[in-house]
């Protein structure tokens, strides 16, 4: 494990002094792609939590955020509750929350207003 961090320390050492660059088929989401003694190095950022949710849990995360009910979910999205409910369990297994408000802290911050629907 230590060598590992060695080449970490390394790695950013070099991107530090402008010394490591991109290669060409370095992936789009790669903040680094290094050669480091005759090994490729990619560095990605940690993807955040909202960020693991599709564009469809986004969306119903974001209504619940609004204060909207699993009814009115249902109805405006033209989906059935049991969808909804699926949608909603799903979402807290990602984001290992287990209630409505937490979900909504830790996707949007504590700042989200809340509307009643």
């Amino acid at each position: 494990m230590s060598e590992i961090a060695a080449l970490l320390r390394k790695l950013a050492d070099l991107a530090e002094n402008g010394q490591a660059s991109a290669h060409p088929d370095a992936p789009a989401q790669a903040l680094l792609d290094a050669d480091i003694a005759g090994m490729r190095c990619l560095v990605f950022a940690a993807p955040t939590r909202k960020a693991l949710l599709s564009p469809r849990e986004r969306e119903i995360a974001r209504m619940v955020s609004n204060g909207y009910t699993n009814r009115a979910i249902a109805s405006s999205l033209e989906i059935s509750l049991w969808t909804v409910a699926t949608h909603l369990r799903r979402i807290f297994a990602k984001l290992a929350v287990n209630s409505r408000a937490e979900m909504v802290a830790l996707v949007f911050g504590a700042a989200t207003p809340m509307r009643r629907h």
